[in-house]
Order: structure tokens, then sequence, then C-alpha cells
């Protein structure tokens, strides 16, 4: 999975759900994507928030993604985060470890893994997750990336998001998986209902809104494991 910017909950448990999670960070940077936004909730409505990245030629590489250099966007962003989530019961404690993070880094996509990496310690996920770059990896090809990292690792299931299926399910991508015995499975998810602040629930949010306002985020997740795990 691409290292994506406070990734909806359903990412995070995917990375409960597998033996090993791999972080697709040398893959081409998609402007208006996932990698540098994501959704919170403010004054009780959705709201896309942002980071602000350096101009780059199109088909650079995720890892080559810089954040602006003028920082005065990070104190806007921060400001944004405090105004959704100032009443929030966690508040203090995430508010601190992202600001923490946003200004140690100065690539996007190390700002992303290392958060994900943190969100996944305070759930206490075990899972090992490595990084794509590391793997010597030949492929640049979706489906044959993906199986090449599959083959490096010595899996027979790849567990993949609905948003693959449309490459995936084509002829030749099922049939080079199929050849080498390598099971597709596509991931399912029972979004639950957690606490927020304002009146409406809002599902699909950045795993911040979770982690801010649910009390006890751990024990919380460990309940949505089990009804996911009993719809399997």
């Amino acid at each position: 999975m691409q290292p994506t910017f406070n990734p909806w909950l359903g990412y995070i448990y995917m990375i409960e759900s597998v033996d090993t999670f791999v972080f697709l960070d040398n893959v081409q940077f998609e402007r208006r994507s996932w990698q540098s936004r994501n959704k919170i909730k403010l004054q009780d409505k959705t709201f896309l928030l942002g980071l602000n990245l350096q101009k780059a030629p199109q088909k650079t590489s995720l890892q080559d993604i810089l954040f602006e250099k003028d920082d005065k966007w990070k104190i806007k962003f921060l400001k944004t985060i405090h105004h959704a989530y100032s009443k929030s019961i966690n508040f203090n404690k995430y508010y601190n470890i992202l600001e923490k993070a946003l200004f140690k880094h100065t690539h996007l996509v190390q700002f992303n893994m290392e958060l994900i990496r943190i969100y996944c310690d305070h759930l206490n996920i075990k899972t090992p997750i490595i990084q794509a770059s590391s793997l010597n990896l030949k492929n640049e090809k979706k489906e044959k990336l993906l199986l090449e990292i599959c083959q490096v690792l010595k899996a027979d299931h790849y567990l993949s998001p609905e948003g693959s299926k449309n490459y995936l399910e084509k002829d030749t991508a099922k049939e080079i998986f199929k050849n080498v015995n390598i099971k597709i499975e596509y991931f399912d998810f029972i979004h639950p209902t957690y606490t927020q602040l304002g009146v409406n629930f809002i599902a699909y949010l950045g795993v911040l809104d979770f982690l801010f306002n649910e009390k006890e985020p751990y024990m919380k997740f460990q309940e949505c494991i089990k009804i996911n795990e009993h719809n399997a």
C-alpha cells in the first residue's frame, strides 16, 4: 500500500490483518491523491486537509517529494487541526505527535510512514512493516511490481484494497498471479461508529479523528477487529 497521509481506519486495520505489510514508497507521486491529503471533521462537516509540497516534475517518485520550505504553512495546518479537535479527549497527546513529526521531516513519504508506524504502535499492532524501496525490485508496472514483492517475501496470498481491483482483475494480471500460485483476496471492512465531536457521525475520515476522539482507542480498535473477523 502507498503510505498515505492520515489514512482511514480501514487502512490501519489492513496492516493488522496481514503477516507482513509493505509500504509502496517508491511509486510515482500522484497529485491530488491521498498521498498528501485526507479528510478530517471540522464544524460537523467533512474537511479535506492537505500538506503543502514543493513543485516537482511529472513522474517524480514519491520518495523525492518535499514539503514546501517555508514553515508558515505548517503553522496554518496545525491551527486547522487545533480548531477541529482542541476539545477532543486525546487532543494534546496526538497533536504533539503530529506537530513533532511535521517539523522533523522534509520529505512527504517519511512523514507519512512515521505517523502510520506511531498509530500502529499506539493500537498495539505488531505486524512487520517494510519499505518496497529496500527490496531492490526490478518491475515498475503495478501488477508486476506487486507480484515481485510477493515473490521476494515468499507470500502465497496478496490482500488488496478494492481500489486495485480494476487492474488486478484484468486477465493478464490474474494470470501472472495464478501461474505462481499466489491468491489475490480483496479487503473488506465494516466501519465502526465511535465517539466524535459534533452532532452527526461521519465515517471514512482519517484515523486521527478516531485517535483524537475515542477515550480508549486501543480497546475500541479491538472491538473493531472482532466485528470484522466475525464477518470474514
